[in-house]
């Protein structure tokens, strides 16, 4: 058969566009190619704007994104080019942020159909204007009206009034994604709120270096405020929460204007992990501030999670000139499996373009991957750090926990937890024995005997703190030693439930004491034969307690009566359960 084509085309671009639509991009890495390009253009002020409408089947969404700069503008030549995929004035250079001549337009592809972009080098000469649809060029190349899809010479165009606004200078570019179909509500995100907290936070993250240093990033006319995993910049994201929370706790030593700094230790900084033609890729690990360390099991909390903890477990950042390309868990990285206490560690590795190959920098700058004998020699030098780390933390809260226990006892943290769970939880109905003023005296005497059990009586002031730390819980808990069988001895007197644990009794002893050991040690430190032993027995334990309970009910000639215990038994310990978690 005759060939009546000597030479076709080795892609049909409006097809294979549709298809790199899903290049993976997240939102945040998707606006973090354009802020890349703001960048390498020099701009000071960059400016993101989010316009939400609501489509035909009622659901809130994102139709269109843009980006606007005061940097130096593109002329025509590189306007005209700007969308063309694989045209870079940077290619392949190892002294820029970019250099593949992708990324910018893939990620406008990946959540939407159209790009527009209007650039200027000079206040005093009109804007021009260049727009690629491949909504339209597919169209055009399937009914054969194009044999090329392509992007037009670049024309004067007014910026229209709903950007006007936007832009931070007389001169600069301003980029336009329209026509978006991946960012309606429950998509990419729960809604559009959801939408900008995520990339507020990642874009802080990303480019924390360049806000750091001065460069303003807004989103919807809100100034970004620069993220530090490593907690060590000053006026940070952490920095500004923990000042708030200085002024709601401790008003008299909170700064009268500004942010109170609250810098994490240093273990390692800049130590070499690879040198290559005289350059050299480096790694900084920090172990984050006491305010944040707090008290052992407090790392999921409010604040924790105000302040992002939770979400550095195991992760390390990766810094290309200045920008972050990824913040990630790398496989076989720690050495061991990443533990709670991992997320108070910040990690952090700089490199140059020089190490794109060793570090598995891809062309979309998302994610690195390093390669065999890099990994190892990240793990090596991090194995001393993660080891010294995780026993600075450790101390750290032995000594927090000490420091509570002086005044609140053993068990004062899930006392206050369970105190504000109590809040939304049924009433006590119990009718007191006595009077008010002998119901408040009777109290009286049972805090003072359980100072003196559990050795809170150093001092008159010791006493007193103990005392004073107690008298308003609605339920009190403290491990003591007194004779007898009972596992507990339960008081209630002036509405509040005083509970004693018999640290004699063997269900302590075996189960209880065990358990406890255990949660205080790093996971690294823990024998596997040990914890398999006694997760047995404390389910041996459980089992047998509840057991005992059934059997108690019996020994009263109407056990039917405690129906209605067992029945708001399991209730509390159900919301309880809900409500207070990892405290311990």
């Amino acid at each position: 058969m005759e060939n009546q084509e000597r030479f076709i085309s080795i892609i049909q671009p409006g097809q294979a566009l549709m298809s790199l639509r899903d290049s993976g991009y997240s939102f945040p890495s998707a606006i973090a190619e354009v802020v890349d390009n703001s960048l390498e253009a020099n701009a000071n002020h960059i400016a993101i704007e989010l316009f939400e409408s609501t489509n035909n089947s009622g659901k809130k969404h994102i139709d269109r994104v843009a980006i606007a700069d005061d940097g130096t503008g593109m002329n025509i030549d590189i306007l005209h080019h700007y969308l063309v995929i694989g045209h870079s004035t940077r290619w392949m250079q190892k002294n820029t942020i970019g250099k593949y001549g992708v990324g910018a337009k893939l990620a406008a592809l990946n959540f939407g159909l159209c790009i527009e972009a209007w650039s200027r080098t000079d206040e005093s000469q009109p804007w021009q204007y260049v727009k690629f649809d491949l909504e339209h060029a597919l169209k055009q190349e399937q009914t054969g009206q194009h044999q090329q899809v392509g992007v037009n010479a670049p024309a004067d165009s007014e910026i229209p009034d709903d950007y006007q606004s936007l832009l931070p200078g007389k001169k600069g570019t301003l980029v336009v994604w329209s026509k978006i179909d991946r960012l309606e509500n429950g998509r990419a995100a729960t809604n559009t709120d959801e939408l900008k907290i995520g990339l507020t936070k990642e874009l802080g993250r990303i480019f924390r270096e360049f806000i750091n240093n001065g460069i303003e990033l807004t989103l919807n006319g809100n100034t970004i405020i620069h993220h530090d995993p490593l907690m060590l910049m000053e006026d940070s994201w952490a920095d500004n929460v923990l000042t708030k929370e200085l002024k709601k706790t401790d008003l008299d030593n909170a700064p009268k204007r500004g942010n109170k700094h609250f810098p994490a230790t240093i273990l390692a900084n800049n130590i070499p992990i690879l040198t290559v033609d005289g350059k050299t890729a480096t790694m900084t690990v920090t172990i984050y501030p006491r305010e944040i360390l707090r008290q052992r099991g407090m790392g999921g909390d409010t604040l924790a999670k105000k302040l992002r903890v939770p979400d550095n477990e195991g992760r390390i950042s990766f810094m290309r000139l200045g920008r972050e390309i990824s913040y990630t868990s790398v496989p076989r990285i720690f050495g061991r499996a990443v533990d709670k206490p991992d997320r108070f560690i910040g990690i952090e590795i700089n490199f140059t373009p020089d190490f794109d190959e060793y570090f598995g920098v891809r062309n979309v700058k998302r994610g690195v991957e390093p390669f065999d004998s890099l990994r190892t020699n990240i793990r090596k030098e991090l194995e001393t750090y993660l080891k010294t780390a995780r026993q600075l933390i450790d101390e750290a809260w032995g000594q927090a926990a000490q420091k509570e226990k002086s005044h609140s006892g053993e068990h004062g943290r899930i006392e206050s937890e369970v105190s504000a769970a109590n809040k939304t939880m049924p009433k006590n109905r119990a009718k007191p024995k006595s009077s008010p003023e002998d119901e408040q005296k009777a109290q009286e005497n049972e805090l003072e005997t359980l100072a003196e059990d559990t050795g809170h009586d150093t001092s008159p002031d010791e006493k007193e703190a103990y005392k004073e730390a107690k008298k308003d819980l609605p339920f009190v808990i403290e491990n003591v030693s007194f004779p007898g069988k009972e596992f507990v001895d339960i008081k209630h007197v002036n509405n509040q439930v005083i509970i004693r644990i018999n640290t004699r009794h063997r269900f302590y002893k075996e189960m209880w004491k065990p358990l406890t050991e255990i949660s205080k040690q790093d996971a690294g430190a823990v024998n596997g034969s040990d914890a398999v032993k006694t997760a047995r027995r404390a389910v041996e334990g459980l089992t047998l307690m509840i057991i005992a309970f059934g059997k108690a009910q019996t020994m009263d000639e109407d056990p039917h009566k405690y129906e209605d215990l067992t029945t708001y038994w399991g209730q509390f310990i159900d919301t309880m359960m809900g409500k207070v978690k990892d405290v311990t």
